[in-house]
């Protein structure tokens, strides 16, 4: 298959499953709109915020690059292994931080329109929360639909 043929085929259904999402996470009607399926050792941006030792569990050290913890997004039962993969391998996040990172699960996983949200465990404990980013997901929309109308 051509290039430009192949990004053409793969342009649109990668548009319109990054539509749906943005439908989900935006907060406009998304009753119609199917879970937003993700495959597995796909980066997704995320936003975490990782927990002090407290009431709510948490964690005494940083976490850094290739952090692996269990996540479980709202409304949907699995618990899937992901790495917590940081801007700048060298980096961390600390207890009572948050950052902009990615998430790269070893297994496909899925999220329901309008729950972008998840929670973090480490060796059954929880130790912080996440959500999707919009954001990121519109600029792949964007670039997506660009490809698409290009001849």
């Amino acid at each position: 298959m051509a290039p430009r043929v192949l990004r053409h085929a793969l342009a649109r259904p990668l548009a319109q499953a990054v539509l749906a999402a943005g439908v989900g996470l935006t907060g406009m009607s998304a009753r119609a709109a199917e879970p937003l399926q993700f495959p597995q050792d796909t980066p997704v941006a995320v936003q975490v915020s990782l927990w002090k030792p407290g009431m709510r569990s948490g964690l005494t050290q940083p976490v850094f690059h290739n952090f692996m913890a269990q996540v479980q997004f709202s409304g949907e039962p699995a618990v899937i292994t992901c790495a917590l993969r940081l801007p700048d391998i060298e980096g961390e996040i600390a207890p009572g931080q948050s950052a902009e990172i990615a998430l790269r699960c070893t297994q496909p996983f899925r999220v329901a329109p309008g729950q972008p949200d998840f929670k973090l465990y480490a060796q059954g404990r929880p130790i912080g929360q996440g959500r999707l980013q919009a954001m990121p997901l519109q600029q792949v929309m964007n670039a997506a639909s660009a490809a698409a109308s290009q001849p």
